[in-house]
């Protein structure tokens, strides 16, 4: 869902980057994330996408998306389909940090995504960190709590844009780290 755009030699998200597109049945993306949109959408057999559509219900009684979103789709999906650029430095944002966090000791969980995150383990502190970081840093992350995830791996959820730059990346390790030391919530092993 949240690949389409960022993996992929053409951005077609990570059955192509794992040579996997023919295996899948139903492909299900966002045109928000690296489209800059809203909504979404599958992409499969035309009887399997008829099915989906006639008995799911929270699709049924959805609006189509209006042209311009259409339009605007179709012209992010074209172009990133051309151009590695974007993808190249969002991919390096999220490399740096990593590092970045990593060296610094806060509870990064290890993953191969672009989704960067960092355990808290307990949903109250994780909406003090979040409500700390906009309040005072000026910085929007979005808390992860019960039931997204499992009780006691609450979580910050951190998405690097291809267009952070070395300031803005910065500005977030040294406020995380600042609140991680106010509040001495755990640090990495």
């Amino acid at each position: 869902m949240h690949a389409v755009g960022l993996y992929g030699e053409n951005g077609a998200g990570i059955a192509e980057k794992l040579n996997q597109l023919e295996r899948i049945d139903v492909i299900e993306g966002t045109l928000a994330k690296a489209y800059g949109l809203i909504g979404g959408y599958i992409a499969g057999d035309r009887n399997l996408v008829d099915a989906i559509r006639s008995y799911a219900p929270g699709f049924i009684f959805t609006t189509s998306l209006p042209p311009s979103i259409a339009a605007g789709a179709y012209k992010s999906i074209e172009y990133l389909q051309h151009s590695d650029v974007e993808r190249k430095m969002m991919h390096d944002n999220v490399n740096i940090i990593k590092n970045r966090l990593n060296s610094l000791q806060l509870p990064l969980i290890k993953n191969n995504s672009h989704i960067i995150p960092i355990l808290v383990g307990d949903p109250v502190t994780t909406k003090k960190v979040t409500d700390q970081l906009l309040s005072e840093f000026n910085i929007y992350v979005q808390p992860i709590n019960y039931p997204t995830v499992r009780k006691g791996t609450e979580r910050l959820r951190i998405t690097a844009s291809p267009f952070h730059k070395k300031h803005d990346i910065d500005h977030l390790v040294n406020s995380l780290d600042i609140i991680w030391k106010d509040m001495k919530i755990s640090r990495a092993a």
